[in-house]
């Protein structure tokens, strides 16, 4: 990655480079030869002053300036004859475009020509030419562009310098994101990406964060779920075992029947948990109107034989003008057969469930006869099974974490003696609520 981003920077900075210095090298070799030109043409130029009116006059000879070796400098008559001074003996293209009148310049050969007419209007007595090497402006360019080639290799270096830091302010995140990514693979759910300052490398990594949290939301309700539907089934199974049990050690004088019906309601109830379970487990809180009077009708169907079996009452009562209330019938069902289920095993006497309103808020309120918990301990806290039998497991932190989904609360409002367990449903101001 690193590489890869470096060598694209170089490329770029070389590119441009050469996009730069191409066009700009031709330029400074034609302003060097345009240069070279017009200085000719400038001394062309002071030497045509000097000319006199008769160029072959003996008694008005011409003196030329003093130039360098390589440059020549000669008068040449209207005949386009060499009078004097450095040139071909008869005047080439550039005096006979002179003589007709033009200021001439071109290259010819290996050498820059410029030539000047002397004279006025239609007459032209004489011409100056000039020369001078057609190498001198090139050497000239050919230094100049060493410079620039010394430029440039500064350029690329420093291009290199911040492709080197670049990349590894680059590369970094996307490292990062590759080793967090690897850590979710491995089953690190824990593994978040930390923000790095780029924004783009951001995004990915909280996209990567959001979905890292969304899997590990999911596994945690699906073992959930599990560990729910395994301590709700096995009571259930249980109670299944015994009522089969019983009919078995009744022998002939026992009615089988009413032992498969009873067993096939508890299948019923535990397919009915399983489905409600599940439900919850994967869908969003319901919030819709929760139906009190059937929900404390089916827990007195489920319930009432089975408490009557163990010698303990039950009594539900719903006071008038309840207020409304929020959430899912399988939430609701779930709660109270985890209350009731928790009263049949750890309490006595008579178990009552009661509907009221609670300030504005409905609540319903489990009891029994019994001692109550153990001071001391957070008897919601999710335990893993019961050792002692004294403990109330899974249960209880099931039932509470499906009532708080649910946007209610599940509290002990009396623990001891006759506890009472207290949720508080969702519809209200369960905030304010007793």
């Amino acid at each position: 990655m690193r590489r890869r981003i470096l060598r694209a920077v170089v490329v770029a900075v070389v590119c441009a480079v050469v996009l730069f210095s191409v066009p700009l090298a031709v330029a400074t070799l034609r302003l060097y030869r345009q240069d070279e030109v017009r200085e000719l043409q400038q001394l062309a130029d002071r030497v045509a002053v000097t000319v006199p009116a008769d160029v072959h006059h003996p008694r008005d000879p011409m003196e030329l300036p003093r130039v360098g070796s390589d440059t020549w400098v000669g008068v040449y008559d209207e005949r386009a004859r060499l009078v004097i001074g450095a040139g071909p003996a008869r005047g080439d293209g550039p005096v006979r475009e002179a003589l007709a009148g033009r200021d001439t310049s071109r290259r010819l050969n290996d050498r820059l020509v410029a030539a000047v007419p002397v004279g006025s209007g239609e007459r032209v007595r004489a011409v100056v030419r000039t020369s001078s090497p057609a190498q001198g402006p090139l050497r000239r360019a050919a230094l100049t562009w060493a410079g620039m080639l010394a430029l440039a290799v500064v350029a690329v270096g420093v291009g290199a310098v911040l492709g080197v830091g670049s990349s590894r302010r680059l590369a970094r995140p996307l490292e990062a994101l590759a080793a967090a990514a690897g850590r979710l693979e491995t089953g690190d759910l824990a593994a978040r990406a930390a923000p790095s300052g780029l924004a783009e490398a951001d995004e990915v990594a909280t996209a990567l964060n959001r979905a890292a949290a969304r899997i590990e939301e999911l596994l945690r309700r699906e073992r959930a779920f599990s560990a729910d539907a395994s301590h709700q089934l096995r009571t259930a199974l249980t109670r299944v075992r015994l009522e089969l049990e019983s009919a078995q050690a009744s022998g002939a004088s026992a009615n089988p029947h009413a032992a498969i019906r009873a067993a096939l309601d508890s299948l019923a109830r535990m397919e009915t948990t399983l489905d409600d379970l599940l439900s919850l487990a994967r869908d969003m809180p319901e919030q819709a109107p929760l139906d009190v009077a059937a929900l404390l009708d089916g827990a007195e169907r489920r319930w009432h034989g089975e408490l009557a079996a163990a010698g303990r009452p039950l009594r539900i009562t719903a006071e008038e003008g309840l207020p409304e209330a929020l959430g899912s019938a399988r939430a609701g069902r779930q709660v109270l057969d985890v209350l009731l289920a928790n009263a049949l095993v750890h309490g006595s006497g008579t178990v009552t469930v009661t509907a009221r309103d609670a300030a504005g808020v409905l609540a319903v309120d489990v009891e029994d006869e019994g001692p109550g918990p153990p001071e001391g301990g957070d008897i919601f806290a999710r335990r893993s099974g019961e050792v002692d039998g004294s403990s109330h497991g899974i249960g209880l932190a099931l039932a509470r974490s499906l009532a708080e989904a649910e946007g209610g609360r599940l509290m002990v409002s009396r623990r001891a003696p006759h506890p009472r367990f207290t949720w508080l449903v969702a519809g209200g101001d369960t905030e304010s609520a007793p």
